[in-house]
């Protein structure tokens, strides 16, 4: 049984993407002096917009994925690790997950007020 509409589908895979990638973050930042470490990254928001456009079959069959970064230069130990790109990563990963809880929680005011008026 699907429960909500499809804002509130979309909503909750979301916060699960933005959820991950803040457990990813956090991997990133508790190994930074650890040598040989590359970092990693979540990627799904691109990958659902490209999905959406073709169908919202295929959109909603995009998953969150976790892929090593290879681009960042590494320090000499290997570690490519930079703090203040997680750091930045961090505030904008947080500021993603509180505006999606919002307007999720607004969806479900919305939903409980039209329950209550309807008795």
């Amino acid at each position: 049984m699907k429960i909500g509409n499809d804002n509130i589908q979309l909503l909750t895979r979301l916060l699960d993407a933005s959820s991950l990638r803040g457990r990813v973050i956090a991997g990133n930042i508790a190994n930074q002096n650890t040598p040989g470490f590359k970092r990693k990254e979540v990627q799904f928001e691109d990958q659902l917009k490209a999905a959406m456009g073709q169908s919202e079959r295929l959109a909603a069959k995009v998953k969150p994925t976790v892929v090593t970064d290879e681009e960042t230069p590494s320090n000499p130990d290997g570690n490519n690790v930079n703090m203040e790109l997680e750091a930045n990563a961090q505030r904008e990963n947080r500021l993603a997950y509180e505006t999606y809880a919002t307007i999720l929680q607004a969806n479900f005011g919305m939903i409980n007020a039209a329950i209550s008026e309807g008795r």
